[in-house]
């Protein structure tokens, strides 16, 4: 009988080799091998049950030296032009991507609804890889005509890895959000709502735009789905509100700036705790409006928050018998759970690994 092999690209990274230690860690059989350009790097812990490759998402197809039998692929870094996506499609391998925003995320939609599919793909994008959509989800199953408010508190002393930054260069773009059921378009760092978070720090928290805006509304329940984000330094964050809005940030845009950029908001350092909160408002089977509110705090921060998001999606495919497999299609985390796997069980997979919710 083969062990199951599952590839994670960016292996090294710093969620990508945290998922590689907790799907280790908690199962004996499984072979762990990391995908990157240095393969030659050593495995960031050792153990007879890792090995190393060599993936390249620039290459045309990325992998090519990835061997056989691969059971699923958890992709940490970035794949811009859908290339190690598309070479997963070809091998009808199962796959979770943690990396596209919003725009790239619908690029790929784009791209697999025309594909034939032959395995899941999982695009796990939106906050700590959905585990914010996953929350929301969770809590709101029971409730109909839904409004998800979903509030981060991003410290500037957390881990971060460089594709983390992304998103700052989407700052002046505006998106879509849905209200009611109807689409609206909104602009980046706009509209505060003043948030208190677990713990205790308040608040303004500005409009951002991630795929929980695209995925969630999908749900028959949700008619209203926002995210938006709060620094833990109020200076900085006012800063920030004040380039965009004034047209600034637009000013210093493109590649001659990025390093400007990067120096404003991205600079990583040992580690702080991240924070969401979650309000939910909805109509319960009384049809009586009901409000919820989650509070999820990691003290280890957002890197293994998004860690924990990926491994929880990558134990669901893991664990599904050929006698009763996944659908091929397209899926997002908060489609995975099912009646074996309740909120509790989630609930609890998260506080194990010293994750704080309360609801």
């Amino acid at each position: 009988m083969h062990r199951k092999k599952v590839l994670i690209v960016g292996g090294y990274g710093a969620v990508g080799r945290q998922i590689a230690q907790i799907l280790h860690d908690r199962h004996p059989d499984l072979e762990i091998i990391l995908g990157g350009r240095s393969p030659q790097k050593a495995a960031p812990f050792e153990s007879t049950r890792v090995q190393t490759v060599v993936v390249d998402n620039n290459a045309d197809d990325p992998l090519l030296y990835a061997g056989d039998n691969v059971s699923l692929i958890i992709n940490s870094v970035n794949d811009l032009q859908d290339r190690l996506l598309m070479s997963a499609v070809r091998r009808k391998i199962p796959l979770i991507d943690l990396t596209r925003w919003t725009e790239i995320f619908q690029q790929s939609i784009t791209k697999l609804e025309k594909a034939d599919l032959y395995a899941p793909i999982v695009l796990s994008s939106g906050w700590m890889a959905g585990t914010a959509s996953l929350f929301a989800m969770l809590h709101s199953a029971t409730l109909q005509n839904v409004a998800v408010d979903i509030h981060a508190l991003y410290s500037l002393r957390d881990k971060a890895g460089p594709d983390s930054a992304a998103y700052m260069d989407r700052m002046t773009i505006p998106f879509h959000i849905t209200e009611r059921g109807e689409k609206r378009l909104v602009f980046p760092m706009t509209d505060p709502i003043k948030v208190q978070f677990p713990d205790g720090y308040t608040a303004k928290c500005y409009r951002l735009d991630t795929p929980d805006h695209v995925t969630l509304p999908t749900a028959e329940h949700i008619d209203s789905a926002s995210f938006r984000i709060s620094f833990d330094s109020k200076a900085s964050t006012s800063i920030l509100v004040g380039l965009v809005n004034s047209g600034i940030w637009k000013m210093i845009s493109g590649d001659r700036f990025r390093s400007l950029r990067r120096r404003l908001l991205y600079n990583p350092g040992t580690g702080s705790a991240h924070h969401i909160l979650i309000h939910l408002k909805g109509l319960d089977h009384n049809g009586h409006w009901v409000e919820r509110t989650i509070a999820i705090s990691d003290p280890l921060g957002q890197t293994h928050l998004t860690a924990l998001g990926a491994a929880v999606q990558a134990e669901k495919l893991l664990r599904i018998s050929k006698e009763e497999p996944l659908v091929p299609g397209i899926y997002y985390p908060e489609d995975l759970p099912d009646e074996r796997m309740d909120i509790s069980e989630i609930t609890n997979f998260f506080k194990q690994y010293g994750v704080l919710i309360s609801h």
